[in-house]
């Protein structure tokens, strides 16, 4: 007989439907060819220091560092009772192979191996390797199953990221604890992290702002801002006076304008930190949030791909199912008809934007599954529902084109004094029309995003309706976000922007799509911070922590470098 082992209760319940397994048992399920049993989380768990050695369940700093030569395990007595049904099913003379069904990436690939291990099993493995919970797409797996040798190296990966946060965790905790008599909790990724947020509001508390001008040209037509080599900011209030007063009710001259066509890609597909952004940025939810809702719509309502993913990109070999996607996306949601059809008529632009097997590893990118078809029929929650929104909503735009626009720069000359304007029209919405469309119109105030239509040509003379001085203030550094944290900590603390850089820097970022949520939430449980409206503000003790452990400890770039040694 076969042993399926899956991580949760509801991943064996879908398997056993598929697989006609009906014989109910006390943890597990059976029939004439298959048992299926399932873990509850983490049965097995590093061991804590006092099972190594009495003395450390008194924490002293003569003792530490802590340093096991081969570290144990240790039954989880929350589950032990699991954990022995799993076990004895292992060992069951009846078995002959396992087939490991937990969770496809690098925890489930642990939580298998650590019961495996603990309970000196030698059968040989299969392993079930899928990235939807559709029953084809279950069927498909089990017809297709892989030698679980294939993934020893996810299991080591994960095996040692979870010894290092043991070592970490454990030492330096004790340590700062002991050292100023107060529990802390120190983290190999949670202090680093806490130190981006407790170093921004560093920034933003001693930030002191400088008021500043512009003399801005009202030229009915468009706005333009006077201008020299240092750029628009005038320091001196006098000096911006003046500049109006000399070009007040004077005529000006147009000396340049060009128009040039500019493009902007379509955003690639959703990993799940990008997810998460945009589950923070466009409904406020918390990183947490949008990760069980994703976990929901992947395991419960099956209608999104595998949520835990870090690549962004799909396979060749999916290429031909994309149209089927696209169609079943048309026959269930309702008013994604006119999106699907302008794509489809396109002959989707599946480029290598969308299609670079080099850059997928354990799963593509989050999409949706054939079952969006039935979505009328399926009752969501709201949250649910939006993030399911976005996916739908990118997964169309995705095969759209470039968004194109004419970006027109104006310069004039008003008694001697420079003057600019900048401007576009959009000529080809492309994908921005889908994504408009399907989640609604996004506010911005990018003066450059303004639509102006010209009827001037150089040479023209003008005379502006109004120059005037325009008082701003220096703007402190932005407090964090949820979105803009993961970003932080998906490129180690760097400053990065550009979508095509954080794809290359993700190797070196601050934990892992799967654990960034969990980091958040840990340190907010602990209170080291809290959230303020969308923000992230460290606390006082959060602040005190930082101050006092050591540089090492809170900088992201060794946690980064482990994290792409380990990958």
């Amino acid at each position: 007989m076969k042993l399926i082992v899956t991580e949760k209760p509801s991943v064996a319940k879908d398997i056993a439907r598929v697989l006609n397994v009906k014989v109910q048992r006390d943890g597990y399920m059976e029939n004439n060819e298959y048992i299926i049993t399932w873990c509850v989380g983490h049965l097995i768990q590093l061991a804590y220091p006092e099972e190594y050695d009495l003395k450390f369940k008194r924490w002293n700093i003569r003792d530490l560092p802590i340093l096991p030569r081969k570290f144990k395990y240790a039954v989880n007595s929350h589950t032990k009772k699991q954990y022995d049904t799993v076990k004895n099913l292992m060992l069951d003379d009846r078995v002959d192979e396992l087939i490991c069904a937990t969770d496809a990436g690098r925890e489930g690939q642990l939580i298998f191996g650590y019961v495996y291990i603990n309970a000196e099993c030698n059968k040989p493995v299969k392993r079930l390797w899928i990235s939807s919970m559709t029953d084809e797409a279950i069927s498909e797996g089990f017809n297709n199953l892989k030698d679980n040798k294939e993934y020893f190296s996810l299991y080591q990966s994960a095996r040692a990221r979870s010894e290092a946060d043991w070592l970490v965790g454990i030492n330096a905790t004790r340590f700062f604890t002991v050292k100023y008599n107060q529990k802390l909790t120190i983290g190999r990724v949670q202090t680093p992290t806490l130190s981006l947020i407790v170093s921004r509001q560093k920034e933003i508390d001693e930030f002191v702002s400088q008021p500043f001008y512009e003399v801005v040209a009202d030229c009915e037509m468009f706005l333009a801002t006077w201008f020299n080599k240092k750029g628009t900011r005038i320091d001196d209030l006098e000096k911006a006076e003046a500049i109006v007063n000399k070009c007040k009710d004077k005529e000006g001259i147009i000396t340049k304008i060009k128009t040039k066509r500019a493009t902007v890609e379509r955003p690639l597909l959703y990993d799940l930190t990008e997810l998460q952004r945009d589950g923070n940025r466009r409904y406020g939810y918390s990183a947490e949030q949008t990760l069980e809702a994703a976990q929901s719509l992947y395991e419960k309502y099956k209608l999104t791909t595998y949520p835990r993913t870090d690549s962004r990109y799909l396979t060749k070999d999916m290429k031909a199912k994309l149209p089927g996607l696209l169609q079943n996306i048309k026959d269930g949601w309702k008013g994604s008809e006119y999106c699907v059809d302008k794509v489809i008529k396109q002959k989707l632009n599946a480029d290598k934007r969308v299609i670079d097997d080099s850059k997928v590893t354990d799963h593509h990118a989050i999409i949706v599954t054939p079952n969006i078809r039935n979505i009328q029929t399926i009752r969501l929650p709201e949250r649910e529902k939006n993030i399911l929104r976005l996916v739908v909503a990118r997964f169309i735009s995705i095969f759209d084109r470039k968004q194109e626009f004419d970006q027109t720069d104006i310069e004039l000359i008003i008694e001697n004094e420079k003057f600019k304007a900048r401007g576009k029209k959009i000529v080809i919405p492309g994908w921005k029309e889908v994504e408009d469309i399907m989640l609604g119109k996004e506010i911005k105030e990018d003066a450059d995003d303004k639509e102006i239509t010209i009827n001037l040509k150089e040479g023209d003379k003008i005379t502006p309706k109004e120059v005037s001085v325009v008082t701003k203030k220096t703007s402190p550094p932005k407090p964090y976000t949820e979105a803009t944290l993961l970003t932080a900590m998906e490129t180690a603390g760097k400053q990065i922007e550009d979508e095509k850089l954080r794809e290359e820097m993700k190797s070196i970022g601050l934990g892992t799509p799967a654990t960034r949520a969990g980091i958040i939430e840990k340190l907010i449980s602990v209170g080291y911070i809290k959230r303020n409206k969308k923000n992230l503000v460290p606390t006082h003790n959060g602040i005190q922590l930082i101050e006092i452990v050591h540089e090492k400890l809170k900088k992201p770039d060794l946690t980064g470098e482990w994290e792409s040694t380990l990958g």
